[in-house]
């Protein structure tokens, strides 16, 4: 017996197409299930990095260096204090803190390190600052001590720092208690110059601060921000580890147990690569200047 034709194929060929077809589209809404379920769980896990990353950035982030004689330190300090308070209660903010230097190359250097949103905002405080006559008469009183004044702006590595898991933000810091007075590290990267160099630098230290963090329990040290120059009279390719020990002996016992983490090792040694120079040097904070306490 012949088979029907229909549109030149017998009823086998077109049964045996109709089976493949579904057995295709199965296989099609197998694969879309697959892909879907693929596409969720890709989604879950970049926003689960992201909350890891959640740290805000500070903006602009202006250090400045002050020299004056040792012996006006303390007299600067005062002023200091006074000029903080007079500038917060005439609502024109302050510094994120104030510090001087316990062990450093200059003895009689102070550092103040200060926020702005842009370099807009800069000006519009600098300008505010200029028309309140006594916060005004006040930084003028603190200026007259400086034998001489470095400024240099800053960006914060803020990424890296919420991917090696730090969320704290520096404008929300707060400083924990402790037997004795805390001390802040600042530690310093003079890089090679090249567009690429600071962006290594800080792909390396990202990956070694997960292990270092990791090994040091001893709840002695905390990384407070990590920033690189971009305007002023920092070089370029300067680099800034600023850290809050509980005091100068447990920043030693933290570094000993950061030893234990064979990545942080490994980072610092292919960071000495990129480097040029380094120095650190340990700061007190003036008391009631700014959160970083």
């Amino acid at each position: 017996m012949i088979e029907p034709l229909i549109a030149g194929k017998n009823k086998k060929h077109i049964i045996n197409e109709i089976s493949i077809k579904f057995a295709c589209q199965k296989n099609v809404e197998h694969k879309c299930s697959h892909d879907l379920v693929a596409f969720v769980g890709c989604s879950v896990g970049a926003m689960r990095r992201s909350l890891t990353r959640l740290r805000q950035s500070p903006g602009l982030l202006q250090m400045t260096e002050v020299e004056v004689r040792p012996a006006h330190v303390p007299i600067l300090l005062h002023k200091l204090q006074n000029s903080a308070e007079v500038s917060h209660q005439r609502g024109l903010g302050g510094p994120l803190g104030a510090f001087y230097t316990e062990l450093g190359q200059s003895n009689g250097r102070v550092y103040l390190l200060d926020n702005f949103a842009s370099f807009h905002a800069r000006d519009l405080n600098q300008k505010a600052l200029s028309l309140a006559d006594d916060a005004c008469a006040a930084a003028l009183e603190v200026q007259q001590l400086y034998e001489s004044m470095r400024t240099s702006i800053f960006l914060e590595a803020t990424d890296a720092l919420g991917e090696a898991g730090l969320s704290g933000d520096l404008l929300s810091f707060s400083a924990e208690g402790g037997d004795e007075p805390p001390v802040y590290e600042l530690r310093t990267y003079q890089l090679k110059l090249g567009y690429t160099t600071v962006p290594t630098f800080v792909e390396k230290y990202t990956n070694g601060l997960k292990e270092k963090l990791a090994a040091d329990q001893t709840g002695q040290s905390h990384l407070v921000s990590l920033m690189y120059s971009e305007a002023g009279a920092a070089p370029l390719n300067t680099v800034h580890e600023l850290w809050r020990h509980t005091s100068i002996q447990g920043s030693q016992d933290s570094r000993q147990a950061s030893r234990r983490a064979s990545g942080w090792k490994q980072a610092i040694a292919e960071i000495a690569e990129l480097a040029i120079t380094f120095h650190s040097q340990y700061l007190r904070p003036v008391p009631g200047v700014g959160q970083l306490q």
